[in-house]
């Protein structure tokens, strides 16, 4: 068995065709770029912060095979699209789903290759909407199986499994996934993700973006979003320097990247997205930190992208959110964990002007007991159990994604700032894939010095992007 280098995948496939907003250090104020817009309280606001899922649409013919090999059968999936989009939004989004299952001579499902595309609908622009999804269609050939070299490998592979030193072949597979990541009267950005799995212990992956202008459907370069390039990338790295050192990144790097590394890893190619919370960009597993740290990536917040030049027609005017990832620290001899309450940024929770020291560890888990609990530092007060208290009933039921969001959440009386802990419940049976069902949920709480943290309700979804089907 062999693995193949992602690194090498993604530059061919993806790149050819926290998170932070918060500040380092109380009471700040340029550092921090944080201005907490007001929302209207209809919350008809440009973007994509008043979505409502709608039925899955029946997508169109059969995809084509673009394959040259006799034992490739096409299963075609496209029925199961889904539909994203609302009432108000001029813009949705389906998705199409094509399954290749590339077969050796004895019949052996060797390969399996999944994508995943998505088609943009316009109204009142349906050629923008052509035109983007052109450009998709295109992009999206890098991925047939006719182009992938996972299905090379995995017939030679196969073929050596069977020789004299041979070894239990499990068939290998490729699996493209899309998520829109921001979507509204100005910008149409979709992370795409490539999961590749050729042996071995686990798979590997890594994302890029597909940035789109919604008023004239041209994709879009980082060099262009900005008046001033050169000063934007000079900018914007020596920001992304700066948050590499930050506590809650230190632990997921291999250590300190020098500036050419992280300007390589973050700038080189098409691996960046416009979120609801500003500009990401994605450094997939192994590029700056190990495996188990995941995709890391680095957040240039809306208010600090202004700031350094980023162009008006890019402007996000939805809810403010700014997703974060929880901390982790542990110690170098002992590996273990280390919850000491130590801020890794600090935000004006309550709206009185001063800003509490925030430290959000997650969910912890005792080394010795191998019992979990959650660590949320408010001002050097944890308030653990008023999280541990909504989430009793459904936390052996999924399990707490690796980021939170400070969250303009809606509310009687206008918006008022909060957090959003980011929940995956898993549901009753399988879906199309043979996946469990699983269910995105955030659950918004709100602080005041007098209150302390405080629930507030919970929605279907993750603030933190336009709802999913």
């Amino acid at each position: 068995m062999r693995q193949k280098s992602l690194l090498i995948l993604l530059t061919a496939a993806l790149l050819s065709a926290g998170l932070s907003a918060c500040g380092t250090k109380n009471n700040s104020d340029s550092d921090t770029g944080l201005e907490i817009s007001p929302i209207s309280d209809d919350g008809d606001s440009a973007g994509a912060e008043t979505e409502n899922q709608q039925d899955a649409s029946q997508a169109g013919d059969t995809a084509e095979n673009t394959a040259d090999d006799s034992d490739t059968d096409v299963i075609s999936d496209i029925s199961d699209s889904g539909q994203q989009g609302d009432e108000d939004n001029p813009v949705s989004v389906t998705f199409e789903k094509s399954i290749d299952e590339i077969k050796s001579d004895d019949g052996t499902v060797i390969c399996t290759n999944s994508v995943q595309m998505p088609v943009v609908s316009i109204k009142g622009a349906e050629d923008i909407a052509e035109k983007i999804n052109a450009d998709l269609e295109e992009y999206y050939k890098t991925f047939s199986t006719g182009n992938n070299g996972t299905v090379e490998m995995a017939r030679e592979d196969y073929a050596a499994s069977l020789g004299e030193d041979g070894w239990d072949f499990l068939g290998y597979s490729t699996d493209i996934s899309v998520k829109v990541t921001r979507m509204d009267d100005a910008v149409i950005s979709f992370q795409i993700t490539l999961y590749d799995f050729t042996g071995g212990a686990h798979g590997n992956y890594g994302s890029g973006g597909r940035n789109y202008s919604a008023k004239t459907g041209e994709l879009l370069s980082f060099d262009e979003i900005a008046g001033d390039y050169e000063a934007f990338h000079a900018t914007v790295l020596d920001y992304m320097i700066n948050l590499a050192e930050s506590p809650a990144y230190k632990d997921k790097l291999f250590g300190p990247p020098s500036k050419d590394d992280l300007d390589s890893a973050l700038f080189d190619g098409d691996n960046w997205v416009f979120t609801r919370s500003g500009i990401s960009f994605l450094a997939a597993p192994y590029v700056l930190g190990p495996y188990a740290s995941g995709e890391i990536a680095f957040m240039l917040p809306y208010e600090k992208a202004y700031e350094l030049g980023l162009k008006e027609d890019y402007r996000y005017n939805g809810n403010f959110v700014d997703e974060r990832y929880y901390i982790y620290k542990s110690d170098p001899e002992t590996f273990e964990p280390i919850v000491d309450g130590t801020p890794d940024c600090y935000f004006d929770l309550d709206g009185d002007g001063t800003e509490e020291g925030l430290a959000f560890y997650g969910q912890v888990v005792d080394p010795e007991t191998g019992e979990s609990s959650y660590a949320f530092y408010i001002d050097g007060k944890d308030y653990g159990d008023v999280i541990n208290d909504e989430l009793e009933n459904i936390n052996d039921n999924g399990y707490m994604e690796n980021t939170y969001a400070l969250y303009h959440a809606d509310a009687p009386d206008g918006g008022v700032p909060a957090i959003a802990v980011l929940f995956t419940e898993f549901g009753e049976g399988t879906d199309s894939d043979g996946n469990p069902v699983s269910q995105p949920l955030s659950f918004i709480f709100g602080y005041t010095k007098e209150m302390g943290l405080y629930y507030m309700y919970w929605d279907e979804g993750f603030v933190t992007l336009p709802r999913q089907p």
